[in-house]
């Protein structure tokens, strides 16, 4: 069953570079905010228009690489399927044993358990090379996300099973991931609006997208592997775009649409049936105060993220984040994501950001939530 916490993990490092909304450690540990927030080096993942927003003092930049982890096991799903695996071999071994009349009844109800709960787990990593200046802000950047969601099947067959056949039960489980990596530029350019300046950007971008489906009988779950091989894959042509409103030098208001095109791509066969991975546009907007020594930032996502057509899964956030700043050289950073459906709970987050001399960072985070649900992230930053 710990494939089912590990795929994600697989998928973002186990592909040969073939993803969604990957989140810097800094607005990991601000809640996921970014779209009003993010820094010149992060605009590729948040806002493409805030490339243009830079200070005086800010060149050519790099982030190798950025890494962020999610788990979710709401249900503890992955602690009920070791303890239905404990149970089933139990009574497994009475049957053969020679004890027709063993009692399957211990199983049967950790099997019923079962009946409902989701795990989901996210991984993302990247790179991001920055190259600020007043003519057209460029960025390059390759940001990869994998998603896995995995769902148990409970067979009403398997409450009368077969003692002269033990191992054949009806019920499965099964894991569905998705991934993409994005490979793109990001070009951002400052105008003038009502004597305030105006940023906005663009980041187009190839996309290729992975899906897979794997499933097994309940029993028989953890004895097989993923299969990379079996994925399918498709590359098309997609783009993000943003905006920024500077109401002052100290405020800021933004707006960002990711994933203009959308796209589905149908898993392998498994169980005798296949799923759809979909990516579709995704709308934010943020605000943000900056006061220099200390930052307050909000976004709220528009539309809900749906990751396979057919589960009903979707998330949806309204997030807040803070930064203390000391002199650009260490950072305290704390937020709270509010999730705006019943499919995911809110998350606490906090981090810290060490860059001495402003040339050379490390930023770490974690998050927590109730219900078996945390996360980490880490990147490191450099400065030229």
């Amino acid at each position: 069953m710990k494939r089912l916490t590990t795929l994600a993990m697989s998928v973002a490092l186990g592909l040969p570079l073939v993803a969604n909304a990957t989140v810097d450690s800094r607005s990991f540990a601000m809640g996921g905010t970014g779209v009003a927030s993010a820094t010149y080096l992060t605009s590729s993942i948040h806002n493409p228009a805030l490339a243009s927003q830079y200070g005086d003092s800010d060149n050519f930049g790099m982030i190798f690489p950025t890494f962020s982890a999610r788990v979710h096991d709401s249900s503890d799903m992955v602690d009920t399927i070791d303890r239905f695996d404990d149970a089933f071999m139990r009574w497994e071994d009475d049957i053969w044993g020679g004890n027709p009349d063993a009692d399957p009844s211990e199983w049967q109800n950790i099997l019923r358990e079962l009946q409902g709960e989701v795990l989901t787990a996210e991984a993302s990593t990247g790179i991001i090379i920055a190259i600020p200046n007043k003519y057209l802000s460029t960025n390059f950047f390759a940001l990869l996300n994998a998603n896995v969601i995995g769902v148990p099947l409970v067979d009403e067959r398997d409450f009368n099973p077969d003692i002269n056949d033990p191992d054949d039960l009806h019920s499965s489980v099964y894991a569905l991931g998705g991934a993409t990596l994005d490979v793109g530029l990001t070009f951002a350019k400052q105008f003038d609006w009502f004597d305030k300046p105006l940023h906005l950007g663009i980041s187009p971008k190839m996309q290729q997208m992975l899906s897979l489906g794997y499933g097994e009988s309940v029993n028989d779950f953890e004895d097989d592997d993923f299969d990379f091989d079996d994925a399918n894959t498709e590359a098309a042509f997609n783009m993000d775009i943003g905006a920024a409103y500077e109401l002052t030098d100290k405020w800021n208001l933004a707006f960002s649409a990711r994933n203009l095109i959308s796209r589905e791509l149908e898993t392998n066969e498994y169980l005798g049936q296949t799923s759809t991975y979909v990516i579709k546009p995704e709308y934010v907007v943020g605000a943000s105060y900056d006061r220099g020594w200390y930052t307050l930032t909000t976004d709220v996502d528009l539309t809900s993220k749906e990751y396979f057509k057919e589960i009903d899964y979707k998330t949806q956030y309204a997030r807040f984040g803070a930064e203390l700043d000391a002199w650009r050289w260490a950072q305290i950073r704390v937020g709270y994501a509010h999730s705006m459906t019943d499919h995911a709970d809110d998350v606490v987050t906090a981090g810290l950001g060490l860059k001495p001399f402003g040339l050379f960072g490390l930023d770490l985070s974690g998050s927590y939530g109730t219900d078996n649900n945390y996360g980490i992230s880490a990147q490191m930053i450099l400065h030229f």
